[in-house]
């Protein structure tokens, strides 16, 4: 005979899945605070040298940053999952689109200085002179891809990150925009392919250098892609770099 849950298991679950939901955001919030509260602390001092106050104003901006972006994802996130948030398409010109995607994700990776890292745009549909307009929500497609960036930044300390676009078509016939991303990071190793899409989950991190992050990024991708009955696919090797490869369904104007 099948094991039937009961009710007592449910709210046993529930209340299992919210407490891990509690720790985990009062870790990434309290983190960041407490960088601010010990930066305050230190630049109320009269001794504190103007090198270090320059040090400490550029840790509380990137402190400040790390809530401002971790409360809006997890804000856009309740909305997509609550579905709040439904697809709004419109005539857009896809050339135009990409290069959004790119220069917002440019000068993230110039804020980084990191010198190391080459950050190109391969778009052969940049070999069409005259636009190409298409319809479909440009405005989640461009949230979904910046995250994607901004992951492959964060991962990739040199080497290339590479933004590239072109027409696919799907197997039922449907033409499709796909977008690619691929860095020469640090890599996914293959048993976690499938649960980096799980929210608030993170690639166990060996090694000295620990990335921030909430996990919330590619939980919201996945949730966009299936929103706009999209697909993404992921191509990555340890220390050999990651691939992310999403398609769009579009419909030409």
């Amino acid at each position: 005979m099948a094991n039937v849950n009961t009710g007592t298991d449910v709210h046993e679950e529930a209340l299992k899945l919210q407490t891990e939901f509690l720790k985990t955001i009062s870790h990434e919030i309290r983190t960041p605070l407490n960088v601010i509260v010990g930066c305050c602390d230190v630049l109320s001092q009269p001794d504190c040298d103007s090198e270090t106050r320059e040090m400490l104003v550029l840790q509380l901006k990137r402190s400040v940053r790390y809530l401002l972006d971790f409360c809006d994802n997890a804000a856009f996130l309740n909305s997509l999952e609550s579905g709040s948030i439904r697809p709004r398409p419109n005539e857009f010109d896809v050339l135009f689109t990409i290069d959004f995607i790119f220069n917002s994700t440019n000068s993230l990776l110039k804020a980084k200085k990191s010198n190391s890292v080459c950050y190109v745009m391969n778009n052969s549909l940049s070999s069409n002179a005259a636009p190409v307009h298409l319809y479909g929500d440009d405005s989640l497609m461009c949230r979904a891809m910046v995250l994607i960036v901004e992951n492959a930044i964060k991962f990739t300390e040199q080497g290339s990150i590479t933004l590239s676009a072109e027409f696919c078509t799907r197997q039922d016939g449907r033409e499709m925009l796909e977008i690619q991303v691929s860095d020469t990071g640090i890599g996914i190793p293959k048993v976690y392919h499938r649960r980096i899409f799980q929210k608030f989950w993170k690639v166990p991190q060996t090694g000295t250098k620990i990335y921030d992050g909430a996990g919330l990024g590619l939980s919201i991708v996945k949730l966009i892609v299936d929103l706009l009955e999209g697909e993404i696919d992921v191509t990555s090797e340890v220390g050999v770099g990651s691939t992310f490869a999403v398609r769009f369904p579009v419909t030409r104007c």
